[in-house]
């Protein structure tokens, strides 16, 4: 039997679906081309994850927070809790493809399974709670409102940059104490970020879409509750973003997607189809131009 013995020389937008790049695909493809590949454009059914779904709970909770009225910002008792499970459940069903959840971190005596539903179910409210308090302390940074009179919170950017269309969701942006315009992403993960390219990237898209230039950029650290240092983003420049949306697209059209096998292989959504770790369903997914005969 012959099976994918030729590669397949379509276009992005062919291939994937989408006439557009997004930070998160050029971020996964960066990280490991074959996941990329297995997820973009063989559209592979992935292994949900529980950090997903308390991720996206989260985001969604800020948001309800931050579109209430000022004056109810301030003085609202708000149940973290019963706000939390209510996007959960929902998060939670949607992503349920029968196929198992995939946990995070670390086991321990009180959650053995790691941080499975019951860990979020725990510690998401918490993570929403520090928002909450983190928004409400002296001096704090504020939404920066937008020329239709909405405010910049979870706002959709869509940009061509040297030829290519960019999508981007900005968790906010914010001015700072200081008055400094400021691009905020939210994560619930346990380190902050290594790279700002992801900020980097927002600030240029935000310069072309609403027409003001963040000078700042930081992440807001969920589990502490604290924001980390702003950095400075001049140097991410709209040239140098058209330069790597043209190289990352270049790299799909020519079919370049190398497998980057670690210790990240183990939460991968989609290791049970890839054959750098011998998954259980890669004989389905071969190697461009590999040949079964």
């Amino acid at each position: 039997m012959h099976v994918n013995s030729s590669i397949d020389m379509s276009t992005l937008e062919e291939k994937t679906g989408r006439n557009y790049i997004s930070h998160s695909a050029m971020s996964t493809w960066l990280n490991c081309g074959w996941s990329y590949y297995l997820t973009r454009i063989q559209k592979v059914s992935e292994n949900p994850s529980y950090w997903l779904v308390g991720g996206k709970s989260v985001h969604e909770c800020t948001e309800w927070f931050d579109r209430l009225k000022p004056e109810l910002q301030s003085i609202a008792d708000v149940d973290v809790r019963a706000v939390f499970l209510n996007y959960w459940q929902e998060n939670y069903r949607m992503a349920d493809n029968g196929m198992p959840f995939r946990a995070g971190g670390r086991a321990s005596k009180q959650y053995p399974n790691k941080e499975d539903a019951q860990w979020w179910q725990d510690n998401g409210p918490k993570m929403f709670h520090n928002w909450i308090e983190w928004r409400r302390q002296e001096n704090p940074y504020i939404p920066y409102q937008l020329s239709g009179g909405d405010y910049a919170i979870e706002t959709e950017l869509n940009v061509e940059v040297g030829g290519v269309l960019m999508k981007g969701f900005l968790d906010r942006l914010m001015v700072s104490p200081e008055g400094e315009l400021t691009v905020i992403d939210i994560k619930t993960s346990t380190k902050e970020p290594a790279s700002h390219t992801q900020l980097g990237t927002y600030a240029v898209m935000c310069e072309r879409t609403i027409g003001v230039r963040p000078t700042k950029g930081a992440y807001f650290m969920a589990r502490t509750g604290e924001l980390s240092t702003p950095v400075d983003l001049s140097h991410y420049t709209e040239k140098r973003l058209a330069s790597n949306l043209r190289g990352f697209k270049i790299a799909i059209d020519n079919n370049i997607f190398i497998p980057q096998p670690g210790f990240m292989c183990g939460t991968c959504s989609v290791n049970h189809a890839c054959y750098a770790v011998k998954g259980s369903e890669s004989h389905k997914y071969p190697e461009l131009g590999e040949s079964d005969e």
